[in-house]
C-alpha cells in the first residue's frame, strides 16, 4: 500500500500503519480478525468523505465531467486489500474473458490498443471492413446494482464468507462531501462502488463480464481470426494447416468499463449493440447516446457510406478518429492523428513545467533532462509498441525531441550544433532507437503472453476471410519488426528463441 494516499477523516495516515509493531499490531490484528468472525463492520472503517476531481476534458461548469473519490480508512483499506487478495486467486481471475484488460495482473492498456491495430491492420491486408462502436456507460461504477452483484458474486464460485464481508463495506454505508474546506451533511450510499477501495475495479470487472456474458449469449457475429503459436511469425504457411490452426472470434476488447464492439457488417454490429443494449438495462446500467460513437473503416477501393447504428432509435455519431485508452485509432489505419495528438500532449507536459522547472535557474540541467524524460518522453511515446510508423511520423518525433532538448540545455540554432550533438550532450538516443527499443521489446513480450492471451492471437494470425491484393500491401506491423530485428543483428528465424529469454531479450 502506497504510503503517499490522503487519509480518511480520522486523519491517520499509511505510514501510521506500516509502522506497526509488538503488541500494537497484535491489537490491530485482532480487531481485523473479529471484523472476520463476528462479521460486524464499525461505520468508521465503511463510510466515506467523496472529493470532486475534474477529468481534464469538457467544461469545468458541467457537473459530468467531474468523478469522485472516496477518502477511505486506511485500516478499511487494509482489510479490503486482505479480501482482494483472495478475491484474485480463487473467483477474479478464473471468470474474467480474456478480452478484460482491466485491473488485472499482467494486463494493461497497451494490450487492447494493439489488438485493435492489429485488427484494423489485418482488415486492410485482406480487403474487409471493420465496424467498431465505443461504448461509453453513463457513470458505470457510480450505477451497479449492489444487489444484483451479490448474487453474481455467488454465482461465480465466490466463498459466503467473502460475499458478506464484502456487503459489510458497502450495506448502510453513508458518504460527505468535502469541497472549498467545507463537510456536507452525511448522506446514504445505496448504490454503486466505492471508487478509491480496492475492491471497486475487481467487483465492477465481474459485474460487467456477467452483463457481457449475457449479450453475448449464443451470438456468432465478430471478427473471426485463425493463428497457429508454432513456428516462426514471418512464415505464413503455417495458416494454410487445416489440422493445426484455431479459429477464435473477437467480438469486444475492454479495459473496465472502456468497451469497443467489433464487426466485419453494419448489420451485425447493429445486432451485437441491439444485445448489449438489452443486457445493459436488464442490469441497471446505461448507455451514453452522446458519447458512445461509431467508426467505420472501409475496405481499401470501396465506398466510404457512413453506417447507421442506433439504439433506441437514436443514430450514434459516426467519427474518423477515436480516442481509445488514450491512443488516436483512425478510421484509415493511419497513424496521422496519432501522431499529432501525441505530440500535442507532451508540448503542453512540456509547456506546464517550463517556468517551474525547465527555464528554472536554480535547477540543474541534468534534474531538467531527467524530468524532460519522466514527464514529456512518456507523454510522447505512449503506445508506441503498437505504431507502425512512416518516415514522416518519425521526422515528426524528432523535430519535437530536438527542439525540447535544445530550449532545455539553451542551445540555439546560431550555435550550429549538429543534432548528434546534442543527442550527446544531453546523454540521451533519437526517437527512432527509443520506439525501436520499446517495440522489440514489446514483441518479446507478445511472443511470451500464455496462448490464450488475444494480443498474441492477433500477432501470429490472420483474418479467416478475406484475400489479399496483388501488389506491395500497405506497411505492417510485421515489416516494421523485421527491420528493427535487422537493427538488432537478429534474423526473423532467431526471434521466437531469442525473445523466449526474458532477461536476455
Amino acid at each position: 500500500m502506497s504510503a503517499g494516499k490522503a487519509p480518511s477523516k480520522d486523519g491517520i495516515p499509511t505510514k501510521v500503519y506500516k509502522a506497526l509493531n509488538g503488541k500494537v499490531l497484535q491489537e490491530f490484528h485482532i480487531v481485523l480478525t473479529s471484523i472476520w468472525e463476528e462479521e460486524d463492520m464499525p461505520p468508521e472503517l465503511r463510510d466515506a468523505s467523496i472529493v470532486a476531481l475534474y477529468k481534464n476534458k469538457g467544461s469545468r461548469a458541467a457537473c459530468d465531467n467531474y468523478g469522485g473519490i472516496s477518502l477511505l480508512s486506511t485500516a478499511g483499506k487494509i482489510l479490503a486489500r486482505v479480501i482482494l487478495n483472495r478475491l484474485l486467486s480463487s473467483v477474479s481471475e478464473q471468470n474474467l474473458p480474456e478480452s478484460q484488460c482491466g485491473f488485472r495482473p499482467d494486463h494493461s492498456t497497451i494490450d487492447m490498443v494493439f489488438t485493435v491495430r492489429q485488427m484494423q491492420e489485418k482488415c486492410l491486408e485482406q480487403n474487409l471492413s471493420l465496424y467498431i462502436v465505443f461504448i461509453d456507460l453513463t457513470k458505470a461504477f457510480d450505477t451497479v446494482n449492489r444487489d444484483a452483484l451479490w448474487v453474481i458474486l455467488s454465482k461465480l464460485g465466490c466463498p459466503a464468507k467473502f460475499v458478506k464481508l464484502i456487503q459489510l463495506f458497502h450495506v448502510d454505508m453513508t458518504g460527505e462531501v468535502l469541497s472549498g474546506g467545507e463537510t456536507s451533511d452525511r448522506f446514504n450510499i445505496s448504490n454503486g462502488m466505492k471508487q478509491g477501495c480496492v475492491l471497486a475495479p475487481v467487483l465492477f470487472n465481474l459485474f460487467f463480464t456477467q452483463v457481457l456474458r449475457h449479450a453475448v449469449m449464443d451470438l456468432d457475429l465478430g471478427v473471426y481470426i485463425k493463428y497457429q503459436l508454432d513456428g516462426s511469425l514471418f512464415n505464413l504457411c503455417r495458416l494454410t494447416a487445416k489440422t493445426k490452426t484455431t479459429e477464435r472470434l473477437i467480438l469486444e476488447a475492454l479495459f473496465a468499463d472502456d468497451c469497443a464492439l467489433m464487426a466485419h457488417q453494419e448489420n451485425h454490429l447493429q445486432t451485437i449493440v441491439d444485445r448489449f443494449s438489452t443486457a445493459t438495462k436488464l442490469f441497471g446500467l446505461t448507455i451514453s447516446l452522446s458519447k458512445t460513437e461509431v467508426l467505420f473503416q472501409p475496405a481499401p477501393g470501396r465506398p466510404t457510406n457512413q453506417p447507421c447504428i442506433t439504439i433506441d432509435g437514436t443514430q450514434l455519431s459516426n467519427v474518423n478518429s477515436f480516442k481509445y485508452l488514450g491512443s488516436t485509432i483512425a478510421n484509415d489505419g493511419s497513424l496521422d492523428h496519432e501522431i499529432n495528438a501525441r505530440i500535442q500532449k507532451a508540448s503542453q507536459a512540456l509547456g506546464r513545467l517550463c517556468c517551474r522547472v525547465l527555464q528554472h535557474s536554480g535547477v540543474s540541467t541534468a534534474t531538467k533532462l531527467k524530468v524532460y524524460n519522466a514527464a514529456v518522453l512518456s507523454s510522447l511515446l505512449y503506445g508506441g509498441e503498437t505504431w507502425t510508423l512512416y518516415r514522416k511520423h518519425m521526422k515528426q518525433l524528432e523535430q519535437f525531441h530536438q527542439r525540447s532538448l535544445r530550449s532545455i540545455m539553451r542551445i540555439q540554432w546560431q550555435d550550429r550544433i549538429t543534432n548528434q550533438e546534442v543527442l550527446d550532450r544531453a546523454n540521451s538516443t533519437s526517437i527512432e532507437v527509443m520506439i525501436l527499443r520499446t517495440q522489440l521489446r514489446w514483441s518479446g513480450h507478445v511472443i511470451r503472453m500464455d496462448p490464450q492471451r488475444i494480443p498474441r492471437q492477433a500477432f501470429y494470425g490472420e483474418l479467416s476471410a478475406g484475400l489479399r491484393k496483388q501488389g506491395r500491401p500497405k506497411k505492417r506491423f510485421k515489416d516494421q519488426l523485421k527491420s528493427n530485428l535487422k537493427w538488432a543483428g537478429m534474423t526473423p528465424k532467431q526471434l521466437e528463441l531469442a525473445a523466449s529469454d526474458r532477461s536476455r531479450w
